[in-house]
């Protein structure tokens, strides 16, 4: 009988292995690439150095304000979230209790 490769148990480890590659390697990597990216950009670009830093200072100041608004978007999120949590927990509490009552059972907690 000819060989057929890796068993299944190696060629899970083996997948295991190459997915479970840690995050910072790739955030790293888009770091680098990134960088690099804009090293090449300012080089190429047809402006002046001072325009260029002005530029790049308006970018950086939008960008930080539309992460603001986003993190202030998710935060109103969570929080309408955990209020509508709340609210159906303790309606579904109420129920329990009532059906409690009916079936004549204590449901002290």
């Amino acid at each position: 009988m000819a060989y057929a490769g890796r068993s299944g148990e190696a060629r899970q480890a083996a997948s295991r292995t190459i997915s479970a590659r840690p995050a910072g390697i790739v955030a790293a990597g888009l770091t680098v690439g990134l960088l690099i990216g804009v090293g090449v950009a300012l080089l190429f670009a047809p402006q002046n150095g001072a325009e260029s830093r002005r530029a790049l200072r308006r970018g950086v100041r939008r960008v930080r304000r539309r992460s603001r608004d986003a993190w202030d978007d998710l935060r109103y999120e969570l929080r309408y979230a955990r209020r509508k949590l709340g609210r159906v927990r303790r309606r579904r509490l109420s129920a329990v209790e009532e059906a409690a009552e009916d079936a004549g059972v204590s449901a002290d907690h």
